[in-house]
């Protein structure tokens, strides 16, 4: 082939395809070169994603050889300054310029917050100090004083276009005239340098929205001073920390809820509050912890005309809590914490917050009334001595206090009761406070015999699946020497099964299947209660394993049950029986029996609780009306008998005798007696 490329309205001879011509999409005869054969000095093409430099200024602005000769003199360098979490502060930009009297580069490495966006680091560092960063790598950068730093003119010039900065850089040609109108410096003058940043986000903005951070503006400059550290967007917070510590007689303001609203916001106001404050720039900066007075004066002047308040917590500043900041923000202030985390505090003024004007006047108003109550009251205090009294001089001599008094004060009103009165009213009460013991158990007796009834309910509901087997009829039988064995091996067997709480199903069967696979015997370990539990558990492995059960015994570990796979043994196909429990279903029945089990003690413990007003009885003699109340029938009491018995309503106790003294005393000076007590000395029958 002669020429790389063909023609577009051409064909090749023969009717050959040439797959090296490419169709172009203009539609015209274009020669189009192959990627192996492209032309010297032909460069790139950027792209906009992570193709694209991070030093394209730089490049642009500086001749090649002055870059090249510039990055060796920074590979050389041994010293640089390292940045912390605080970022670009004014102190750094005077560390850097006066490094640059010596060196045209300087070094600089990021570590903390500002280390995360470097893109944004790059452009405040270049628009604070003026230079150029001619290489960066990762957290690393190297900052080019520019080529005409020491030149005087140089300087006066910057110098001088930052005085007369034009509000047409940053903003909009629509948006000009109402800047203007506004004035340079309401936006310009908390400000020593235009960051490029801030004026492509001025850009961006409305009319309306200008207009609101030209008053944000006007208002954070009547709070306070500046943070011009500030590596965010405009405008700058005011620096907490330079606001006074203390204020003298300062209060938190007054605040008085209006009818009808609530003292805290509901959950969805709460919720469009924390939102709102995501997207608002923060009012204040703040480094400090405690004595936060002029802070606290500052926010509640910001709350007269913003409902909000956002305090930005400085970065880099050692033993911060954003907890303790909001807290003394919270008792100087009485306003509601809305959110709190490292970064930010939002408060917000409360419902319960009063203007000025509305403040001073109900002030006022409360003056005026406690002016007013006061001269009622000399008015009355007044009235009160020029009336004359009207009591007649006693004839007679004076009997305060005698004993004439209170014999006629007896006569008159009554005699104190006595002791047989004053006895009878106690066991009265005592007797009314047991009846209502008796009432209450009774109701408590009927909520758990409910729920006993549920859990028997949902205990029938989980054993529908059970059914267990029977044991065979031709049961093969050991001798005694041979179950000697058998259990002598099973105990020193090391293997072993854990029956646990689930108790007996099908994978307990598959289990004992799979360890007669290998050995004879299966020892199974069993925390049981008690011996006949256990016994039952282990006549049901015989029964459901098919196998022959050696021996019951009692080890440190638990029961162990020795279950012999007998003589004939031949593996079933299916290992899993299917008349048993899954283990989610014996895991439901368990927990079932457990809380069956419980109620059954709950409802033991209540019918004991009905017979605690025996003892009251027996000291008082009651009469059959009050026996009849407590549902208590007294069927025998023998004057030498060793006890005393009672007949309730459903049941009979028994209550011994030597203990009667000993409760009736605990009872009538008001002590619990604990339910283990009525268990030693009461037997129901």
């Amino acid at each position: 082939m002669g020429d790389a490329s063909v023609s577009l309205n051409e064909k090749p001879p023969g009717g050959d395809e040439d797959f090296g011509n490419i169709e172009g999409f203009s539609g015209n005869s274009s020669l189009i070169e192959l990627p192996w054969k492209r032309r010297e000095g032909l460069q790139p093409v950027e792209r906009d994603g992570w193709g694209r430099r991070n030093t394209r200024m730089a490049e642009r602005m500086v001749p090649e050889h002055e870059l090249r000769r510039l990055k060796n003199i920074a590979l050389r360098m041994q010293e640089r300054i390292k940045v912390g979490a605080v970022g670009v502060t004014q102190s750094l930009v005077d560390a850097i310029h006066e490094k640059w009297r010596k060196d045209e580069v300087v070094k600089l490495k990021f570590e903390g917050p500002s280390s995360c966006n470097m893109k944004r680091t790059h452009e405040i560092l270049e628009t604070r100090t003026g230079g150029l960063i001619i290489w960066r790598a990762g957290s690393s950068v190297v900052l080019y004083r520019g080529m005409a730093y020491k030149l005087h003119c140089v300087q006066s010039y910057i110098k001088q276009e930052r005085d007369n900065v034009n509000i047409s850089e940053y903003s909009q040609d629509a948006a000009n005239v109402i800047i203007q109108d506004i004035g340079v410096k309401d936006i310009v003058k908390t400000r020593e340098s235009v960051i490029s940043d801030s004026a492509r986000y001025l850009k961006d903005l409305s009319e309306e929205e200008l207009m609101d951070l030209s008053e944000l503006n006007h208002l954070l400059d009547e709070l306070g001073p500046r943070f011009k550290d500030w590596s965010g967007r405009e405008p700058l917070p005011v620096d907490a920390d330079l606001l006074p510590t203390v204020v003298h007689e300062y209060k938190p303001p007054f605040r008085l809820l209006p009818y009808g609203m609530r003292h805290c916001l509901r959950n969805r106001e709460m919720t469009f509050v924390r939102r709102l404050a995501r997207t608002m720039p923060p009012h204040f900066a703040l480094g400090r912890n405690r004595e936060l007075q002029g802070l606290a004066m500052a926010m509640v002047k910001l709350w007269e005309r913003s409902a909000i308040a956002k305090i930005a917590i400085k970065r880099g500043v050692q033993n911060t809590c954003n907890d303790r900041m909001a807290e003394e923000l919270k008792n100087l202030t009485g306003g509601t914490l809305v959110s709190r985390n490292k970064d930010y505090i939002v408060f917000y003024r409360g419902n319960d917050f009063l203007p000025p004007h509305v403040m001073e006047a109900l002030k006022e108003r409360r003056k005026l009334r406690d002016l007013q109550q006061d001269e009622e009251e000399k008015a009355r205090h007044r009235a009160s001595a020029l009336i004359d009294s009207k009591a007649r001089s006693a004839k007679g001599p004076l009997v305060a206090g005698t004993l004439a008094e209170t014999l006629a004060a007896t006569s008159r009103w009554g005699s104190e009761p006595s002791e047989e009165d004053v006895g009878k009213m106690i066991r009265d009460s005592a007797l009314a406070r047991h009846a209502s013991l008796v009432r209450y158990v009774g109701k408590k007796l009927a909520h758990a015999k409910a729920k006993l009834k549920k859990t028997e309910k949902a205990l029938r509901k989980v054993q529908e699946d059970l059914e267990p087997a029977e044991l065979p009829t031709d049961l093969e039988t050991l001798s005694d020497e041979e179950r000697f064995l058998f259990r002598k091996i099973g105990l020193s067997m090391k293997p072993f099964l854990l029956l646990g709480a689930r108790g007996i199903f099908d994978g307990t069967v598959e289990n004992m299947h799979l360890h007669w696979k290998y050995r004879e015997l299966v020892k199974i370990i069993v925390k049981g209660k008690n011996f006949a539990q256990v016994k039952h558990i282990a006549i049901s492995l015989e029964a459901e394993s098919g196998g022959v059960l050696v021996s019951v015994d009692r080890t440190p570990k638990g029961y162990a049950i020795i279950v012999y796979r007998g003589k004939n043994y031949q593996r079933p196909h299916a290992l899993r029986p299917k008349n048993l429990l899954t283990k989610r279903q014996a895991l439901a029945r368990s927990i079932e029996l457990q809380r069956h089990e419980v109620i059954l003690e709950l409802i033991q413990d209540a019918r004991m609780l009905r017979f605690w007003p025996l003892m009251v009885l027996l000291k008082l003699k009651p009469s059959y009306s009050l026996c009849l109340h407590l549902n208590l029938f007294p069927i025998f009491a023998g004057t030498k008998a060793s006890y005393l018995r009672f007949r309730g309503k459903d049941q009979i106790a028994e209550v011994s005798t030597c203990m009667i003294p000993f409760l009736t005393n605990m009872w009538s000076y008001g002590y619990a007696i604990p339910g283990i007590t009525w268990r030693k000395t009461m037997h129901i029958l």
